[in-house]
């Protein structure tokens, strides 16, 4: 097996490497859409395949693997340098998957560490066990999670009688400034420990008339207690279909947990979005967040794990 730089001829073989790992995830997982992206494949590809840090691997004059990552991008996972490939980024096959992970990743962060980046963010699909054992054995850790499910034959839910369900516009999301930043606080705290600062009124005024998201709000009594965000695109390229809208945030109050809200607020809006002729719902959420992941994976079947691994700077000396 032979190392190269990722270069332009290469990039067809990719494609087709990528496409074979993403009709994998498809027939590992029945919640993920089925669709042609081998042109949005190829354009991604072609770009990420100018990165400084990118390698492929040759064996009998065929691609059988490349791992690419862009950096290194500052505060990445902390106070240094980073690097990130994305879900299109790397592709692997052939009986070795795993040796060749290993080694594409070796010969890389030998190059990047040079370059004083210690951090790397690797997004893969979530049935693909070779490379995840591969990335665990290599130093990796779970951290994030893309997840979808189908919008056909949603159920009726009953409802509970003290709540009421509706969408709002987001000008008029500031009502739910307080929710907002009950959410950063939480993701402050341990065992998630994200470094979120609180908004203002202004702030988040400013975020939802730029964002345009839409908002799901649960009342009781005419007082709002938790809301779900929906936007258009999220972090990955199959997040991005037109048949699909994507969960970006969602928080109940802590007084009316512990109860039916939060599965009726998301019933509620995935019917709503059904109705529409919206097909697939998506949401993506740190796996090291026990409440997100106790309750998204109740409804939502993962399709890609983010796999981090920060070396110790000292490293280099």
């Amino acid at each position: 097996m032979n190392l190269k730089k990722a270069e332009a001829k290469y990039i067809d073989q990719a494609v087709e490497l990528a496409i074979r790992e993403y009709k994998n995830e498809c027939s590992n997982n029945n919640q993920l859409l089925v669709a042609d992206y081998k042109n949005t494949l190829k354009d991604l590809i072609s770009n990420i395949f100018n990165s400084k840090y990118g390698l492929v691997a040759i064996e009998d004059e065929q691609l059988v693997g490349y791992l690419i990552f862009w950096g290194g991008i500052e505060d990445h996972f902390g106070n240094v340098k980073g690097a990130f490939s994305p879900l299109f980024g790397s592709a692997f096959s052939g009986k070795c998957r795993k040796k060749t992970a290993t080694l594409l990743f070796q010969s890389l962060s030998e190059i990047m560490i040079k370059d004083k980046i210690f951090s790397f963010a690797i997004c893969k699909y979530a049935h693909d066990k070779e490379i995840a054992e591969s990335l665990v054995l290599n130093g990796f850790g779970i951290r994030c999670s893309d997840a979808i499910r189908s919008l056909d034959n949603i159920a009726e839910l009953n409802m509970d009688t003290r709540c009421r369900y509706e969408e709002i516009n987001y000008q008029e999301a500031t009502i739910l400034l307080d929710f907002k930043n009950k959410l950063l606080k939480h993701l402050n705290d341990n065992p998630i420990c994200l470094p979120y600062v609180q908004f203002t009124n202004e702030q988040f005024s400013e975020l939802c008339n730029k964002e345009k998201n839409r908002f799901f709000v649960a009342y009781v009594m005419d007082k709002p207690i938790g809301y779900i965000e929906i936007s258009e695109g999220a972090e990955t390229f199959i997040s991005e279909n037109s048949k699909m809208l994507n969960i970006c945030g969602a928080f109940i109050d802590y007084d009316y947990r512990n109860g039916s809200i939060a599965k009726e607020l998301l019933g509620y809006t995935m019917k709503k979005l059904a109705n529409e002729g919206v097909k697939y719902l998506g949401v993506d959420y740190e796996t090291l967040n026990p409440t997100a992941l106790g309750f998204w994976t109740k409804y939502f079947k993962s399709y890609t794990y983010s796999f981090i691994r920060r070396i110790d700077e000292r490293a280099l000396d």
